[in-house]
């Protein structure tokens, strides 16, 4: 768009310049002793006078999302995922394999299948990524979910089910899991407060930042706060796109159904 209203803006000065060319005749002494003062003064523009000033830039609008737990209203949902968060805590890939939907859809172009699971997820190795993630999504809240086809689906974390994303971009911004959580000025607990922020979703620049003291584990999140760069801790603030877990419930038992990347599917085909 830039390089169009460049060309546009050229090709109307070059016009300009044209016409300047063409008019160079000299005028008669006839037209010449016309006395200035005949001349018809020129009209002048009414858009001169009816010129109004740019509106001023607005403020960007502030989105919350606030957390929900659709979940825990149903008692069985609640014992079932301690359970589950018992078993991921000492590291028990039985009982997670067990309550794996033989049909369960799987991230990206993975096809269906609880083998096709275990094969990506590499559950007969060492990687535990699987149960650090899951973990993570479960301890957040759950929200209730209706695709398109097939049953309703209880979702955790609840963040991808409720981004707003017709209007937020789900991979530039993350949204904020706490109420009162510190902007620091760097990527330490030491540095200056610039604020605070509850549930809010915010412009992130970097989702992963180190401590600025080597010797710290903790990772910190940089967003933009206030038209400048502030730093958050990384378990205060989740992208919608990380993973989410669906489950659904069949003769009181709870099953996953789903285990995909955040917004994946959402209202698309499955």
């Amino acid at each position: 768009m830039r390089l169009i209203a460049i060309a546009w803006a050229l090709l109307l000065m070059s016009g300009a310049t044209c016409a300047y060319a063409q008019d160079t005749t000299v005028p008669s002494p006839a037209q010449s002793a016309v006395p200035l003062q005949t001349q018809p003064a020129r009209p002048s523009d009414p858009a001169e006078k009816l010129a109004v000033p740019a509106p001023a830039a607005k403020p960007p609008v502030e989105r919350k999302m606030l957390p929900v737990d659709d979940g825990s209203a149903d008692p069985t949902w609640v014992a079932f995922r301690n359970r589950l968060l018992a078993a991921l805590k000492r590291g028990d890939r039985r009982t997670l394999l067990a309550v794996i939907d033989r049909n369960i859809l799987n991230a990206l172009d993975t096809p269906r299948g609880i083998a096709e699971f275990r094969k990506h997820w590499d559950l007969d190795g060492k990687d535990d990524r699987l149960l650090r993630d899951l973990t993570a999504a479960l301890f957040l809240g759950s929200a209730w979910y209706a695709p398109a086809k097939g049953p309703k689906l209880l979702c955790a974390p609840y963040v991808p089910i409720k981004w707003p994303l017709d209007d937020v971009d789900p991979y530039d911004n993350g949204a904020i899991l706490a109420k009162d959580v510190l902007v620091k000025g760097a990527p330490s607990h030491a540095s200056e407060t610039l604020g605070a922020l509850s549930y809010d979703i915010i412009e992130v620049r970097d989702w992963e930042v180190a401590d600025s003291e080597s010797r710290l584990k903790q990772r910190w999140v940089k967003v933009r706060y206030r038209e400048r760069d502030g730093y958050v801790p990384e378990e205060q603030i989740r992208s919608a796109i990380e993973p989410r877990a669906c489950f659904v419930k069949e003769g009181g038992a709870w099953r996953m159904a789903e285990y995909v990347i955040g917004i994946e599917y959402l209202g698309g085909d499955k």
